[in-house]
């Protein structure tokens, strides 16, 4: 990725960058290129950072530890379940069908279906519209404090997945719990906590 703000100019530290990237491509890149873009010169760009990023993960990802058991007795609990990511459609594609996942979700709500991103709940609030659940009776792995925030901004409950951050840092932040991998939990977690 560092390539293509290379091409324009643009270097920044993997701390800043995390810093700046939260919302819709719309959102980050006139914080990564400036205000000045317009909506096609955004969308390209944006298009150009999620390919490279598509090529340069498309051999590295993996499921979180436990996360396919976990997603299995979600489903055989009969629970809706329901992804809703920041990311945008073809870098959600990308991930869900790299780690075949797609068949347990309800729905997929990606970044482009709503008009604001993370750390707006719109995203959030969408899902559960989808999944007919009213907000406050869902409960959210989140792994960012934009995604938190998000979360909690629609009323609903927040497990921490300390993947992006540390468990301190998401100690910090309010969650129900917080995990390092979905291999320890049980569904008995979930209903205990409503």
């Amino acid at each position: 990725m560092g390539s293509v703000f290379a091409q324009q100019g643009i270097h920044m530290t993997p701390e800043e960058f995390d810093r700046i990237h939260h919302g819709t491509l719309f959102d980050i890149m006139p914080r990564i290129f400036g205000d000045h873009l317009t909506d096609e010169e955004s969308f390209r760009l944006g298009s150009m950072k999620e390919a490279a990023f598509r090529e340069l993960y498309k051999d590295e990802i993996k499921p979180i530890d436990g996360l396919i058991d976990w997603l299995e007795q979600l489903k055989a609990t009969g629970l809706k379940v329901g992804l809703a990511t920041a990311a945008d459609f073809s870098n959600a594609d990308f991930t869900v069908d790299a780690i075949h996942i797609r068949h347990y979700f309800d729905c997929i709500v990606t970044s482009d279906i709503v008009k604001e991103g993370k750390p707006s709940p719109a995203v959030y609030l969408y899902a559960a519209q989808q999944l007919q659940v009213n907000p406050a009776n869902c409960l959210v792995f989140e792994d960012t404090a934009s995604g938190i925030q998000a979360a909690t901004a629609a009323g609903m409950k927040v497990i921490g997945v300390a993947t992006s951050l540390s468990e301190e840092a998401m100690q910090q932040l309010p969650v129900q719990k917080v995990i390092k991998d979905y291999c320890s939990l049980a569904t008995h977690h979930i209903t205990s906590l409503f």
